[in-house]
């Protein structure tokens, strides 16, 4: 989990544990009801906790059937990044899958929440939130991940992205 963070200052490091406690905490919640994880083999622990450790998600196909699946995807930010829109709420969305995210900063100006994707804001929420949507059923999962995957191509591709910023620009050039 941290091999990328060699010569990383202690305090990149101390955010980069605190974050992997939280992740691990909310995994080992999820645990409880069935939760499945994909990544290296530092993720296997989550086993302990009762949920599923898949091994390694290859980048391609993969992943896209992944996140494809109806299942109940869900995207916990690092604890320093919470101002951030992570990019698994968007590939998830993109294939079409139901993406329950942790609230961030202009999230809801980029997505109806509740219509588009869900939110949670702590674990309590996150488990309350993953109890409601498995009751709701496959159906009611698969109208809101097509809501969101229908926003992503409309406004969220990586032309419209750019188009986005060259407007920008052209709007701020010097004269």
């Amino acid at each position: 989990v941290f091999a990328g963070l060699c010569g990383a200052s202690p305090a990149a490091l101390l955010a980069e544990m605190a974050a992997a406690d939280k992740r691990i905490l909310y995994l080992a919640n999820l645990g409880q009801v069935g939760g499945k994880v994909w990544g290296d083999a530092g993720w296997r622990h989550a086993e302990a906790y009762g949920a599923e450790w898949m091994g390694p998600a290859g980048h391609r196909d993969e992943l896209t059937r992944i996140y494809n699946a109806p299942a109940i995807h869900v995207d916990i930010g690092r604890l320093y990044q919470d101002d951030i829109v992570t990019m698994r709420v968007f590939d998830v969305l993109a294939c079409g899958g139901f993406c329950l995210a942790e609230w961030s900063e202009g999230l809801d100006e980029l997505f109806v929440l509740g219509e588009e994707l869900e939110v949670h804001r702590s674990l309590e929420e996150l488990l309350s939130q993953v109890e409601r949507w498995m009751e709701a059923g496959p159906e009611a999962r698969a109208a809101v991940a097509a809501r969101g995957r229908a926003r992503v191509l409309r406004d969220h591709t990586i032309a419209a992205r750019v188009q986005t910023m060259l407007s920008a620009a052209k709007v701020s050039e010097p004269r």
